[in-house]
């Protein structure tokens, strides 16, 4: 069938639309300023005394509109709406918005906004009065550079003709690259970067297939904890995991060059991190001969969707976890051991939630993260609360973890796909999606793209709604979860990270698994458990629906013109099948439905209120739930009425 290429992903006006949009569903544009086209002309027309119906007639077939006013200026802001499933409004994605002044002799001037300007008009007419004026100008800081580095990722090196489909291994990381140019489904400040300077971003930003130097600093054993699968430090370390021979002969010279013994031990750092933080964040540790930085550097490296991973291209199996104080996302991307023991904790958890359920056991794969290797400097032998400085910022600048990909999956006839890279389109390339046709020997019509799409949603409930039956829930977003095929045809999925897999205790130990005591201060919950199921299920319904899902439903209605409120109808269907399908008791199903498909509202995860409003912990994600409409009743409500 004909397909229409577009581009959502690199254009400043999208960053507009996802701003706009949360806006909207966050609250800070109201409901009470949403008006039909007769309603709009009525009001402008009894406030400023003048006829505003050419400006109006601009927007064709268009009927509704947010107007935005302050009481002290002869001015306002016009945004072209549509309603919309997954909220109740959002803004037409291809129509501008408009400022306006009011001037003599009944005329008006008019331009169209960008993001800064939206955001600095709203402002400036008082949406964001309760807000600190701090943090307010931090966001207009992060905005401003978000679009400065999106126009950057428009010279992108991304060439889906040239990628090479029978190598498993090596399709993984240009799918990944490719995930990489949108970064989180619709944060308007997704492809932020704050640390990068441009020549930077474009070295390091996983759309620009650049490889990545990474530096070697080494560091006293003695102030080192490891993964618990470390356990011959002698051959588990990362230069004899990840350097070829000639890189390891030369890193050992210069080691030899400068007398640095076996009471050391030699870590890799981003080249970004050992520029900008070594000298800054370990002054003492070098002046004392803690660590001694090295000439020697490995080029073997790429960015991944996720910034402070790294992928290997003659190594493919291995991953590189390094962590890179550059702002993403809202957070500095550490790298603290705490994580990295409760990642543990988690994927023991599920390797034996896989024992208990056979689809589990044979399409859920794990990436083992055991091995990993830290700085400590106080009391390395006591990883427990009492050690104050496993919660402090600086170790967390200095860690490495080795994430391994189950080996199979790199071959034929497996190929794994990261969902991130189904969620977005870029103008004259290949939509990934068409990948997963190809395998199944597929042609591109309307039948064949719904029923592998209503394919994906199902297999991706199963698996999910399985472990969430065992009372586990995985981090779901796209550049967590990748699809894994085999011969073509969905054989289930993979999970890379586990330090954020969030439990509700009572089911996980009816079902005989065990509470895996995290590591966290004696003063904090950790937030990986959870109250109800009600509270676990969230993470199903905003990361793994309201995201991931969303973002590769609207990237294949766009692409091959299909209707999103179809997909949608599918994608419920997908659900509503899997939850019958799932081995949950009568009651708990009863609860699930209720929660899914008949409560008038859903959480949402806001993406500016945390940003505007709360303070937020050192290198966490800013977080903060809302609500928004429950689009599968919306749904049953518009069937009703056809």
């Amino acid at each position: 069938m004909n397909t229409m290429l577009f581009s959502p992903t690199v254009t400043t006006q999208m960053i507009l639309v996802d701003l706009v949009n949360s806006f909207l569903v966050e609250g800070y544009i109201p409901e009470h300023v949403i008006f039909t086209k007769p309603q709009a002309l009525a009001l402008l027309k009894d406030r400023f005394e003048q006829n505003f119906n050419a400006l109006f007639e601009t927007y064709l077939d268009q009927t509704s509109f947010a107007l935005l006013f302050h009481a002290d200026f002869s001015e306002f802001m016009v945004l072209p709406l549509q309603q919309a499933i997954q909220q109740d409004w959002v803004i037409q994605p291809h129509m501008p918005a408009y400022q306006v002044w009011i001037q003599a002799d009944q005329n008006y001037q008019l331009r169209a906004l960008s993001a800064l300007d939206f955001f600095d008009v709203m402002q400036r007419f008082g949406y964001f009065s309760h807000c600190e004026t701090a943090k307010l100008e931090t966001f207009r800081d992060d905005l401003q550079l978000t679009m400065m580095q999106s126009q950057l990722t428009a010279q992108h090196q991304i060439n889906t003709e040239t990628w090479g489909l029978d190598c498993p291994a090596e399709l993984f990381i240009q799918l990944e690259q490719y995930a990489g140019l949108r970064d989180r489904p619709y944060h308007p400040l997704a492809k932020l970067k704050d640390g990068f300077s441009a020549e930077e971003y474009l070295q390091f930003s996983p759309e620009f297939s650049q490889p990545i130097p990474l530096c070697w600093v080494a560091v006293k054993k003695e102030k080192l904890v490891y993964g618990q699968a470390v356990t011959q430090i002698e051959t588990q370390q990362p230069a004899k995991i990840f350097l070829d021979h000639e890189q390891y002969t030369a890193l050992a010279q210069e080691l030899k060059q400068k007398e640095i013994g076996d009471e050391f031990l030699v870590l890799p750092m981003h080249i970004w991190q050992f520029k900008h933080i070594l000298s800054e964040k370990f002054a003492q540790e070098l002046a004392d001969g803690v660590m001694i930085p090295l000439e020697f550097q490995s080029t073997e490296m790429y960015a991944s969707s996720s910034l402070r991973s790294l992928l290997s291209a003659s190594k493919p199996q291995d991953s590189l976890k390094l962590p890179l104080a550059v702002k993403s996302l809202g957070s500095l991307r550490f790298l603290p051991i705490v994580k990295m023991i409760n990642g543990q904790k988690n994927q023991k958890l599920l390797q034996d939630a896989k024992k208990l359920d056979e689809v589990l056991n044979t399409r859920l794969w794990l990436c083992d993260e055991n091995q990993w290797w830290a700085y400590l400097p106080h009391q390395p032998e006591n990883l427990t609360p009492d050690n104050l400085t496993l919660f402090d910022e600086q170790p967390m600048h200095l860690a490495v973890q080795r994430r391994r990909i189950p080996a199979e999956l790199l071959q034929q006839p497996y190929q794994i796909i990261p969902m991130a890279s189904l969620g977005q389109c870029l103008a004259g390339e290949i939509y990934p999606f068409e990948f997963i046709l190809n395998a199944q020997k597929l042609q591109s019509t309307k039948e064949n793209i719904v029923a592998t799409f209503k394919m994906l949603c199902r297999d991706f409930f199963d698996v999910n709604l399985r472990l969430f039956h065992l009372g586990l829930m995985g981090e779901i977003h796209g550049q967590n979860i990748c699809i894994v095929l085999k011969q073509g045809q969905f054989a289930g999925f993979m999970l890379r990270d586990h330090d954020s897999l969030r439990i509700y205790l009572p089911w996980l130990q009816q079902q005989g698994l065990e509470d895996p005591q995290y590591l966290s201060p004696h003063d904090f919950r950790i937030t990986l458990y959870h109250d109800s199921i009600e509270d676990l299920i969230l993470y199903l319904q905003t990361l793994g629906i309201q995201v991931n899902l969303a973002s590769i439903l609207e990237s294949v209605a766009e692409y091959y013109q299909l209707n999103t409120f179809e997909l949608w109808q599918i994608l419920a269907q997908a659900l509503q099948e899997a939850l019958n399908a799932v081995p949950f008791s009568d009651e708990a199903r009863s609860a699930l439905q209720h929660i899914l498909f008949e409560k008038e509202h859903w959480p949402y995860k806001q993406l500016i209120r945390p940003l505007l409003e709360q303070n937020n912990r050192t290198g966490s994600m800013p977080s903060r739930m809302g609500q928004t409409c429950n689009l599968f009743k919306k749904l049953q409500t518009a069937e009703k009425h056809d």
